[in-house]
């Protein structure tokens, strides 16, 4: 059953986006997190990402378009501090509608603290991340705090060929520099496999809801990973 749930999830994910009103019919987002461990105290990592949506154009006899949201790479330097503690720095580079024949840029500052609860086999852990954001001709600042669970489907550690399931809950509040500020959640489950040592490939369904105190509208997107680590 295990082996099926993975596209079970991809299933209900679809259908959840195409039942949503507007034109917008769905994301799906993709991420390749690459690692590097220099030591027992510095981890280096470098992830290229991009997202994609689906669209309906009603005038085009209900026609979906595919569109590449943006493309982004962002390179992270982390200090593990002690066992539970870890300290991260890192930017951000992110060119928006790359195919459209426009110019949207966007450069972020991230400021990350990272601190393990709990490790093994309920891994338990919390993020408070700060957020300097540059787009094109718009400048804002980020506080986000994530928290975050997961455990092997079985046994009391993850091995090689083995599930895991993951939860997270996120809170994101933006302060632009013109604008009102908002608070968003982004709420995700799923599922992941530890393929090798050096692979791990993980799924996840999300729900946004942004502008929680204004006219909040709900998003689906689904989000893979291909989680590589090169020692």
């Amino acid at each position: 059953m295990r082996y099926c749930l993975l596209p079970t999830l991809l299933c209900i994910v679809t259908q959840s986006g195409w039942s949503q009103s507007g034109d917008l019919i769905g994301h799906w987002e993709l991420s390749v997190p690459i690692s590097y461990t220099l030591n027992e105290r510095w981890k280096f990592n470098t992830t290229i990402s991009n997202r994609n949506g689906l669209y309906e154009e009603a005038e085009e006899d209900n026609a979906v378009n595919f569109f590449v949201n943006f493309v982004e790479v962002t390179q992270y330097a982390t200090y593990r501090a002690g066992n539970q503690l870890s300290l991260t720095l890192g930017y951000r580079y992110r060119d928006r509608e790359p195919f459209e024949g426009v110019s949207l840029y966007e450069h972020r500052l991230i400021q990350q603290l990272g601190y393990v609860h709990l490790r093994s086999p309920t891994r338990l852990a919390s993020r408070l991340q700060t957020e300097q954001r540059w787009q094109t001709e718009i400048f804002s600042h980020r506080v986000r705090y994530r928290l975050s669970v997961d455990r092997p489907f079985s046994g009391e550690k993850l091995d090689v060929g083995e599930y895991y399931f993951i939860f997270s809950d996120e809170l994101v509040s933006e302060f632009p520099d013109e604008g009102n500020n908002t608070l968003e959640n982004r709420i995700a489950a799923g599922a992941g496999r530890l393929w090798s040592r050096n692979l791990r490939l993980q799924l996840d369904l999300q729900l946004r809801s942004d502008d929680l105190f204004g006219n909040t509208e709900h998003i689906f997107f689904v989000m893979t990973g291909f989680y590589i680590r090169l020692n």
